[in-house]
């Protein structure tokens, strides 16, 4: 699914921007104890947008001992990450060069692979297109995890829009992350003779002809 990245980021009401090369923390502080946590926006790695939701305001790994300590919905993974578009010149380069030395005539050998670019590198050149008023605007989601349970493709849209709405206010609720999204996964009837737990949304039908084989049962002769 194809995001709009400035939209999510500008839904936080951020006070500094956010663009490739950079890390971000924004602090929801929250009366009480072992409440208050933070959104990490970590975009130094130019192709991946990474937005974890953190316990704490540090935007670290707390230890184990100080992480029980807060609600439940916090102890598990909370994250999203963001495959930016337009980051894979390199690779594409690499392949020209490639075919370029195989169509050579005389040697039939191939020219040096480029070497893989610092992270200093890969920097310096995110931050030359944020100066030249570059910044990405598309991405696409690799992958979206809440409260430890990674999301089916299907869930993304009603997640997305979520985590938008959730960024924008005083605090982060990690149940409301998935608000809406088992309406959008389908969950059909077990065959076989196996009793419907109710929450199905799809009716299967299962021909012991047809199915039967499959799970050691003789088939039509």
């Amino acid at each position: 699914m194809q995001v709009n990245i400035q939209e999510l980021l500008g839904s936080a009401d951020l006070t500094d921007p956010v663009y490739p090369g950079k890390k971000l923390v924004k602090k929801y502080a929250v009366p009480g104890a072992y409440k208050s946590h933070c959104v990490v926006f970590d975009w130094r790695k130019g192709d991946t947008l990474h937005i974890e939701v953190k316990a704490g305001q540090s935007g670290k790994d707390l230890d184990p001992k100080e992480l029980k300590q807060y609600p439940v919905s916090f102890q598990a993974p909370t994250y999203l990450d963001i495959a930016v578009d337009g980051n894979n010149d390199n690779e594409e380069d690499e392949d020209e060069d490639e075919e370029g030395a195989k169509g050579k005539s005389g040697g039939g050998g191939k020219k040096p692979k480029k070497k893989k670019a610092l992270d200093s590198e890969v920097s310096l050149s995110a931050f030359g297109k944020v100066t030249e008023g570059a910044i990405p605007g598309l991405g696409e989601i690799e992958k979206f995890v809440v409260m430890g349970k990674e999301l089916a493709k299907e869930a993304y849209e009603v997640a997305f829009n979520n985590l938008k709405e959730q960024l924008s206010q005083t605090k982060i609720m990690a149940m409301d992350l998935m608000k809406g999204v088992g309406d959008v996964i389908k969950r059909a009837t077990p065959g076989g003779g196996l009793e419907a737990k109710g929450n199905e949304t799809l009716s299967y039908k299962y021909d012991i002809e047809k199915n039967g084989p499959m799970f050691g049962a003789m088939g039509p002769s």
